[in-house]
């Protein structure tokens, strides 16, 4: 004899860092400064000064950055003027326009991205 029963069970906990918030500063937006912090962020709009993150950082089709980066990963969809700093990884998609140069564990660089710099590939320290 069968015996079925509802199952009630919580379901297993999905990824955080999928769930955590996204900073996005908005197309037609200019900030100028020094942007820190420790979660996500995307960027439609134009950034002027120093980016710090200790999360990922995405920059979308059609925004400017002009600033030094830091943070663990960098998507570039838009034009950065400066330096680019990751942990992790360097993405740079197909519209990318970058003049600086990159240090990263890895890049990956789609057909079209356009770099005026050098690319230094470093393993993080005690790796």
């Amino acid at each position: 004899m069968a015996h079925f029963a509802k199952d009630t069970s919580t379901p297993p906990p999905q990824d955080a860092k999928h769930l955590a918030p996204m900073t996005v500063i908005a197309r037609d937006t200019r900030l100028v400064g020094e942007l820190t912090g420790s979660r996500a962020m995307r960027v439609e709009g134009t950034v002027q000064g120093k980016v710090q993150l200790k999360a990922s950082l995405e920059i979308a089709e059609g925004a400017v950055i002009e600033a030094e980066i830091v943070a663990t990963t960098v998507r570039v969809g838009g034009a950065v003027t400066g330096n680019i700093t990751a942990s992790e990884l360097v993405e740079l998609l197909a519209h990318a326009r970058v003049k600086g140069d990159i240090v990263a564990p890895a890049i990956h660089v789609v057909e079209g991205a356009r770099l005026e710099g050098r690319v230094q590939m470093r393993l993080e320290e005690g790796a």
